[in-house]
């Protein structure tokens, strides 16, 4: 499939084989040459094959000194005998004690007492990054040293993770409530659907000296300036005494220019002086 690039989708996939060039997506390696073939040239005698594996790994046991005699690649192991032999026995000779120590540190499992007598291939902890057998393979098993640094870790972060749960948890349970809150109906929202939508009259009120903070109050527009002191009294829990003319009155008055309505005039007739919208203090 060619995409706008131009390049195939699987272009990287696969390798070319070193006899015939040929694309193979499941190529084979040569375990003598380390070459990768296809599938028709995977065998040493069909890639011709520069490694001679009748020498490889032989070594003939001298019958005269009993030691091993290092035979080369591609070199004649009864040419090589000879030339020991002439040699007095001293020439091309194995020194068996340091390939056996070299096989040893090979496969030496990293875990103290253990002596792998398997063979097998190592395998590389994670954590430590030392190798191991495969009976000691896990951090459990051979006694990692950082194995209590990673459980602290997953204990921190699975601790954070509960943290951060539970925080989103309450903000998702205050984010519906306040949804709700919304939904429901305020009591000035009760209190103007009584109020038919052409007469209503919002405006913004605040009691003069007092930390209640200001509301939203619906009037109607055919309301007198007495009747709005009232409704905004009785939202605010403010003793109105207008009544009595011996009291103390209270007023509705603009706060910008802190205009002051009379009682008896309407809502409606109050254009210019008073828009909806505006905000109102309420006191004497």
């Amino acid at each position: 499939d060619w995409g706008r690039t131009g390049k195939m989708e699987f272009g990287t996939l696969g390798k070319h084989c070193a006899k015939c060039k040929t694309k193979d997506f499941l190529p084979f390696k040569c375990g003598h040459c380390n070459r990768v073939f296809c599938m028709a040239h995977r065998q040493q005698k069909d890639h011709d094959c520069n490694v001679d594996i009748t020498a490889k790994n032989t070594a003939p046991k001298c019958p005269i000194c009993g030691q091993y005699v290092k035979i080369g690649l591609n070199e004649s192991p009864d040419q090589k005998m000879d030339a020991h032999i002439a040699s007095g026995c001293k020439l091309y000779v194995l020194n068996m004690k340091k390939i056996k120590a070299r096989v040893k540190k090979e496969y030496a499992c990293g875990h103290r007492g253990c002596k792998n007598k398997e063979r097998y291939e190592l395998i590389r902890c994670k954590l430590c990054y030392k190798k191991f057998c495969l009976t000691h393979r896990h951090p459990e098993d051979h006694k990692c040293v950082r194995l209590e640094v990673q459980k602290r870790r997953q204990e921190q972060k699975a601790q954070q993770r509960m943290e951060k749960e539970r925080k989103n948890a309450h903000k998702k349970a205050w984010y519906k409530f306040w949804q709700k809150k919304q939904k429901e109906p305020t009591d000035a929202e009760k209190a103007a659907e009584k109020i038919p939508k052409e007469r209503r009259f919002w405006v913004r009120v605040e009691v003069k000296d007092s930390t209640a903070g200001k509301q939203r109050i619906c009037f109607d527009s055919n309301w007198t300036i007495g009747k709005c002191i009232d409704v905004c009294c009785n939202a605010f829990g403010v003793e109105n005494n207008n009544h009595d003319p011996k009291a103390v009155k209270i007023y509705l008055r603009k706060k910008r220019n802190k205009a002051t309505f009379p009682f008896d005039i309407p809502v409606n007739l109050l254009v210019g002086a008073l828009s909806k919208g505006d905000h109102l203090i309420l006191g004497p």
